[in-house]
């Protein structure tokens, strides 16, 4: 699955409607520490459905295996003072506020005043889920750390037509960010994602430190040079040392003109120039994901990176494709 950073669509909520200002809270106060070079939001929403995740949580929260919280959005003062509460809570909180205002409108057109409308909800699909995600780096090191996630419902207007996805409650919260997961064998997978990231235009909502002003490549290049990182080119798989990264690069494309006029164009050149970070637009993110039943916590093992730049092109449009893959160990 790939796919852009996106906020899920927000249907109906328990939070406030209004978009607050984003603050700092306990959950991300850990990036204020030296060591800490790089970190930024990934919050997304997966799919895992082949495990039963969504469900599965259910379960366990109505049986009291699991605790919860109404949902509540990342980066608000509210997040910060989340309390447990019980699942008649969220479940009654949740359907009370189940419904749609639609505009009455009279004969002629003009609307005369508004009404609500009760929304079903699929629980037949109760599939995709909003994790939220910090990565950072430590140490040269790329981590992922999850906070907490938030199974969603989709909505369905009284018409029957599919309005988008609401989030349902908050849960596996992780308040030790430098927590170790068990042995793969005692987690449950849950699913293998990629998610397409564009580093040179975070949204400013995400980020939460840069250090000399580095993007997510710059930060991890150093550790590209030095052999601590796994590189490969692309298409065709082949392993890189640091002094082989020249040889990947895709190069400028440069205009040649006429001697006889500045308008005409007779030949394209490919220019070599050192292969830096800076020439990288996107980064496509894989991961594997796995849940701790008896924690109740979510954790995510970052597998590789695509290292994505614009290959010009005469007769195409420039478009960004993947140049490097890097392998995480």
């Amino acid at each position: 699955m790939t796919k852009k950073l996106t906020a899920i669509f927000l249907v109906i909520s328990n939070s406030l409607f209004a978009q607050p200002a984003k603050v700092s809270t306990k959950f991300d106060k850990f990036v204020q520490c030296s060591k800490i070079e790089w970190a930024a939001y990934a919050s997304d929403t997966f799919r895992f459905d082949k495990a039963g995740f969504n469900n599965l949580l259910l379960t366990r929260l109505e049986r009291n295996k699991i605790q919860a919280t109404f949902p509540i959005e990342s980066r608000t003062e509210n997040i910060s003072k989340a309390k447990y509460v019980s699942y008649d809570s969220i479940f009654n909180s949740y359907f009370q506020n189940s419904y749609e205002e639609v505009s009455v409108i009279d004969s002629v057109g003009d609307i005369v005043g508004y009404s609500r409308l009760v929304n079903k909800v699929d629980t037949s699909a109760f599939k995709l889920t909003e994790v939220t995600q910090i990565l950072f780096i430590q140490k040269g090191v790329l981590k992922s750390y999850i906070p907490w996630v938030t199974p969603t419902l989709p909505v369905v207007t009284s018409s029957g037509k599919y309005i988008g996805e609401s989030f349902y409650f908050n849960t596996a919260y992780n308040r030790k960010y430098c927590r170790k997961a068990p042995k793969i064998n005692k987690l449950l997978y849950l699913s293998h994602t990629k998610m397409l990231v564009n580093i040179n235009q975070p949204a400013a909502d995400n980020m939460l430190k840069e250090m000399y002003g580095k993007n997510l490549i710059e930060t991890l290049w150093p550790q590209v040079l030095n052999g601590k990182i796994e590189i490969f080119s692309l298409p065709n798989n082949e392993r890189l040392t640091p002094d082989k990264l020249m040889q990947a690069n895709a190069g400028t494309l440069v205009p040649f003109y006429d001697s006889t006029s500045s308008a005409t164009i007779y030949k394209y050149e490919f220019i070599n120039e050192p292969l830096s970070p800076e020439k990288f637009t996107d980064v496509e993110l894989v991961q594997d994901w796995y849940y701790d039943s008896r924690k109740n916590i979510v954790f995510s093992k970052i597998m590789e990176m695509y290292l994505y730049t614009i290959k010009p092109d005469k007769t195409e449009p420039a478009i960004s494709s993947p140049l490097l893959k890097l392998v995480f160990k």
